[in-house]
Formats: structure tokens, sequence, C-alpha cells
């Protein structure tokens, strides 16, 4: 979709853009259609921006957005095909967002250039695997500062705002805290709230489904299956702790 000023983001990628704030470099890593940098560069939240895609097809498509929807600001953008990190230079980006991915996938981009990732701001807006994303983050040293939640065609949706500390803490990605985060549903944001009830959802229909017929044929046997309707149980009560709100 496109507005007067440009293309229009999805709310995912809106509230991307609004963790991501105002900067001098700004790289999207993986961009594929380079909307939210364009979206930076029109907005004036960015002075220059880095666009990277392992594919050339994805890369081919931002050049035809940047060329479409920032004429005059082309060289302003420089789109680089390679994986993660890796294309860009030491100290080179204070603003670095990857969107859309799974969240084991964006710890091992991260891994693979770590000294880079850790530089400046980190913004990650994982589609999976976020409590493991959590845990990974704090082992090796990032704090994360703050989190948006959003909600987008039904799903909920973590920002993360990050930044590298070397302060490492351990954490099960298992317990309330990985699965939560510190801040959705504790900051006051409706949104927010939204969002980790869209997780206590997940929750409730494996407990429900566990419990359902065929429950008692868990291959872990009785003792297994009670501790993971234990273990489900302890999350859900979690979030409604959080939540303020009993089921």
């Amino acid at each position: 979709m496109r507005t007067e000023a440009g293309p229009a983001l999805s709310r995912r990628l809106e509230a991307v853009k609004t963790v991501a704030g105002r900067c001098g470099t700004f790289a999207d890593i993986g961009s594929d259609h380079a909307l939210l940098p364009i979206r930076m560069m029109i907005e004036n939240l960015c002075e220059r921006a880095i666009v990277t895609d392992l594919r050339k097809g994805p890369l081919e498509r931002a050049a035809a957005n940047v060329a479409k929807y920032c004429p005059k600001k082309k060289e302003l953008f420089s789109l680089r095909r390679g994986s993660g990190f890796t294309v860009l230079e030491k100290g080179e980006a204070e603003v670095k967002t990857i969107c859309g991915m799974g969240g084991l996938l964006i710890a091992d981009i991260i891994e693979e250039s770590f000294e880079i990732a850790g530089e400046g701001r980190l913004v990650l807006q994982p589609n999976t695997c976020v409590p493991e994303l959590r845990c990974y983050l704090w082992e090796k040293g990032f704090e994360i500062e703050s989190e948006k939640g959003v909600m987008d065609a039904g799903h909920g949706y973590v920002v993360m705002n990050c930044i590298y500390t070397g302060r490492s803490r351990c954490e099960n990605p298992g317990s309330i805290l990985a699965i939560t985060g510190e801040f959705i549903g504790r900051d006051g944001d409706p949104e927010g709230k939204d969002c980790l009830r869209a997780v206590r959802r997940k929750y409730d229909a494996a407990l429900e489904k566990i419990n359902g017929e065929g429950g008692a044929k868990d291959d872990a046997g009785f003792d297994g299956k009670r501790e993971r309707v234990e273990k489900l149980a302890e999350v859900i009560g979690g979030i409604n702790e959080i939540l303020g709100e009993n089921q």
C-alpha cells in the first residue's frame, strides 16, 4: 500500500520504526523490500540507510522501491548483498534492525558478526522463539532496554530495543521472565497487554490439548504429563498475575 508520502508500513513495521527512532546511519538487515528504511528516510529519521539482503531478488525489489519513493535521495541509500552484519563496516551504523525472522535465526546472525552487532542499538522483531532469543541476548551481554508489543493481523509481535553492555545473565527459556519479558503487559500499554494475552492463548491451547482426549497417551508417561500440565498452568498463572487478570 502507498500513501501520499510514500509506502505505508504494516503495524508491525510501524512499531519497529517507532522503536528505532532518530539516528544518523540506519541499517536494515534482511530488508527484502526496503520499505522500513524508505519510511525512515522520508520521515527524516535517518541521514543514511543501508539495505541488506542475502538474495539478489529482494535487493532488486528494494532498489526499485528506493527509485520509486525516494528518487531525490537515492544516493543516501546503500544496497548490499550478503549475510547479516558481514556487509557492514565496524562503527558504520548507529541503529540496526532485524525484522520478521525466527528468533533462533536472529541469534545466529548476531553470533556470526558479534562485534558489529554489538555496536550502537539493535532493534529486533522476532516472529518465533522469542523466549530463546531473550535468553541468548541476556547471556551474551545485551541489555533489552525496552520492548514494545504490537498486534498485526491478529498476531502479537514484540519489538526489542537492545544495547550491548557485556553484563551477562542466565535465564531459562521456559521461565516466566523469558516467556513474557520484563516490559510487555507491565508498562500499562493496552496493545502490549493484548500481545501478552495472545501468548497466554497459546499456553491455554496447549493445556487444553494435553488435558483432552488422548492426553494420557503422552510418551513421557503420566508423570511427564503431570509435569507438563503444571508447567503450563504456572506460565498461565504468571501471565494472569502480570495482567492483573484471573481466569
